[in-house]
């Protein structure tokens, strides 16, 4: 049997060579990349008493800021038309929204769906994360549904993002009308300013934030708890709202009416979604003990207190909380649930940034900027750019609507069907992920119902103001969907037509094998036309040096015969990408390709651990030249803070003692934004010896890949629009990698046209 002339080594430390002979240090345990590092949503009081302690104080702060400032104006907006409500409308709303944070914030979210974590993170794209995942019994049809479905979720929850800022700020501003109606008209500019500071203080970091406003927001429930115990002392009849039968029966009796104010109801559940999608900041336990011990006890308390006061005054309908607490009070409640409600926004902005990280990772949305501003727990992060971009949103939407009351309407549609969505992926997860049975899935499915219901009165409020949410969902979605569409044909024309070598082929492709044998070349040539291949011409050609003439090796890669017709071209691509032959080379396009060695260093940035990177190819085809030293470099990024400096490096060898080609896996954790690349040189050198010759002569070459859109009728305006929008895209974020620092003047981007 004849050996292979290519050596492979995986080195994890330094290696030493003697006469020939390849040794190896002791190495450390290698790093696991999968390696499971979600304590933060799994954590415990018996395992990590004062972490749960301070994520429990913390989501006070950063998630249930918005639900716990919806009675600001949920009752307000129940009998926005009916300005004298009687006693049994007001125990029937109020029992409408005791049962609708009982069934759906604390049974459905905070008791399954708080389950569905993927890798730590929840939110649409954590459910699209395990329906898409290896675990998933979809097919591969069904999970590109899925994923446009989650883009869709993920964009509605976008929209309510700007949305929430702006309701919840306004009012609690607007309480200063009612002490002065000479205030109002400085109701509108405090907004603004307000929201503006609100998105400037982001990049402090979502934990830092909690920790700050948690003591503020917990002097919030205790006010909110107060005031409705206070009042309910004054009629305790109100307590008949605990009665489930008293919310079926007032819609009963108050039939088409009651169905619409179904929508004023729903906003008691403003920030469920943000809940979820917050996951990854706080954890599972912290985030229910927090809704249970405090957050729930809290605003019930508060509903029932300001029932009990319409009860007895209906004409207080017109600001029922502030009406609700004692006069001397008012002042001091007013900058209070100013502040409340400028922390009630964190819970739906930290949702969004936690839906674009995971966007970015599942490839549906560029790759911006992110920062983590924590070491101990892992979802907390900042993503600059859209922080502005909600920030402007979010003062448009203001000033156009100007009052909390024109602004509820607006509110419900996009949050009703983020629900809604969620739901279904959920029931999906239960049967294709979990594998449970049919009957699992189908009782859960009950929850439809009720988030049908919402949708259908919040769907009324459409032309009054709810379809600005939908228009910017539907801005992000094109986006998402745009960039998603677009790298799906992007891979599938780079797999059919860009040619990539299999790296333990590459030096024998080349001509660099250890020859020992002239019948070991000649046999590995007659194995590659074997197998439909290109094959292999050897030359040489005669160049001056300082010391003389010598000869230098260029390889001649030769094309397919002129005299195969196009059913035996067909059946050489297909051939060469078979299972048995493991992609050798992808596709047999090339003309003659000649290169000679130029001295230097060059790294090429790949994303395979097993193939040549296309720019690789690119170089070798068009500018004929290979780096006398190639470095194939590929960034994972790990689950842990920051990677230890020994377990930073995998570099593998391939090749012979008369060349070596090194593949290199740097390992950076989610706390490390800067990955400067000559650190990586630096580091190689030191400890796996790789030659890494002075700055001057290291080059890094870079896809540039440029879209041109082809397609051309009317029929294929659609996807010739989104192309066009992804060409854009694709011109902004060229490589597609964050954080990492190149030098200009070591870089080099290499250039490739994708008609599509």
């Amino acid at each position: 049997m004849v050996q292979s002339p290519v050596k492979i080594g995986v080195l994890e430390r330094k290696e030493s060579q003697t006469n020939g002979t390849i040794t190896h240090k002791e190495s450390k345990p290698s790093l696991s990349i999968s390696e499971n590092h979600e304590h933060n949503v799994k954590v415990s009081p018996r395992e990590n008493f004062c972490l749960y302690l301070s994520l429990t104080i913390g989501s006070l702060g950063a998630i249930f800021g918005d639900i716990g400032t919806s009675p600001l104006y949920v009752m307000h907006t129940i009998f926005a038309e009916n300005p004298s409500p009687k006693r049994e409308q007001c125990i029937g709303a109020v029992s409408l929204i005791l049962w609708n944070l009982i069934i759906v914030v604390t049974i459905k979210y905070s008791g399954f769906i708080l389950m569905a974590d993927n890798r730590g993170e929840g939110g649409a794209f954590a459910l699209c994360g395990l329906l898409t995942g290896e675990n998933s019994r979809l097919r591969a049809r069904a999970k590109h549904i899925i994923s446009i479905i989650s883009i869709f979720a993920a964009s509605l929850l976008i929209g309510d993002g700007a949305l929430t800022p702006a309701i919840s700020v306004l009012s609690a501003v607007e309480g200063l009308a009612t002490t002065s109606v000479e205030l109002r008209k400085w109701v509108l500019p405090i907004t603004v300013l307000i929201i503006i500071g609100l998105f400037v203080v982001q990049m402090f970091g979502s934990g830092k934030i909690g920790l700050i406003f948690a003591p503020i927001m917990f002097s919030w429930f205790v006010v909110l708890c107060s005031i409705g115990i206070w009042r309910i002392t004054f009629e305790p009849t109100i307590l008949r709202a605990f009665n489930p039968w008293e919310a079926v029966s007032y819609l009963i009796r108050e039939k088409r009416k009651g169905f619409l104010q179904l929508g004023g109801v729903f906003l008691s559940l403003t920030g469920v979604e943000a809940l979820y999608a917050d996951l990854g900041h706080f954890g599972r336990w912290p985030i229910r003990t927090s809704w249970l011990c405090v957050v729930l006890p809290s605003v019930m308390s508060n509903y029932l207190g300001q029932g009990a006061l319409l009860m007895q005054h209906p004409e207080a309908i017109s600001n029922p909380f502030y009406n609700a607490a004692p006069k001397w009070a008012r002042w001091p409640l007013i900058v209070l649930a100013t502040i409340a409600t400028v922390i009630a926004s964190q819970a739906i902005i930290t949702g969004v940034f936690s839906l674009l990280s995971q966007a970015t990772a599942l490839g549906f949305s560029p790759p911006l900027r992110v920062i983590h501003t924590s070491k101990k727990v892992i979802g907390q992060i900042y993503v600059p750019a859209i922080n502005w971009v909600i920030m402007l949103i979010t003062i448009s939407i203001t000033l156009y609507f100007r009052t909390s009351e024109h602004l509820a309407h607006a509110y419900g549609v996009t949050v009703c069907s983020d629900m809604l969505i969620t739901t279904i992926l959920y029931m999906c997860v239960i049967r294709y992920v979990w594998k449970r049975h049919w009957i699992r899935s189908a009782l859960f499915g009950l929850f439809l119902f009720i988030d049908g219901f919402f949708l259908s009165a919040n769907a009324v409020k459409f032309f009054e103001g709810g379809w600005v949410a939908l228009v910017i969902a539907i801005f992000f979605f094109i986006i998402g969907f745009s960039w998603y569409y677009g790298q799906t044909l992007l891979r599938q024309y780079l797999h059919s037509y860009a040619q990539t070598t299999a790296l333990f082929q590459l030096p024998t492709r080349l001509g660099f094998p250890n020859v020992t044998s002239a019948a070991i070349v000649e046999t590995r040539n007659e194995e590659l036309e074997r197998s439909k291949s290109l094959p292999l011409e050897r030359q040489s050609t005669v160049t001056d040096s300082d010391n003389g003439r010598r000869t230098i090796p260029i390889i001649n890669i030769l094309p397919p015969s002129a005299t195969l017709t196009n059913d035996e071209r067909n059946e050489s691509r297909s051939s060469s990408t078979s299972p048995t032959q493991e992609n050798l080379f992808r596709t047999s396009l090339t003309g003659h390709v000649t290169f000679t060695v130029t001295p230097g260093l060059g790294i090429f940035l790949t994303t395979s651990s097993r193939h040549t990177p296309h720019v690789f190819e690119r170089v070798l085809a068009r500018v004929h030249a290979l780096p006398e030293v190639s470095i194939f470099l590929k960034l994972e990024y790990a689950r842990i803070p920051v990677v230890d400096i020994g377990e930073r490096l995998k570099m593998q060898k391939y090749g012979s003692d008369q060349r070596y080609f090194y593949h290199i896996t740097a390992r950076y954790g989610y706390s490390e934004h800067k990955v400067h690349l000559l650190d990586i040189l630096e580091l190689s050198a030191k400890e796996y010896s790789i030659p890494v010759p002075e700055s001057r002569n290291i080059t890094f070459f870079i896809p540039a890949i440029s879209i041109r859109v082809v397609r051309k009728g009317w029929r294929v305006l659609p996807s010739k629009l989104i192309l066009c929008i992804y060409s854009f895209l694709k011109n902004s974020f060229p490589f597609g990698q964050r954080n990492i620092h190149l030098s200009p003047d070591h870089t080099v981007s290499v250039g490739m046209v994708v008609p599509l």
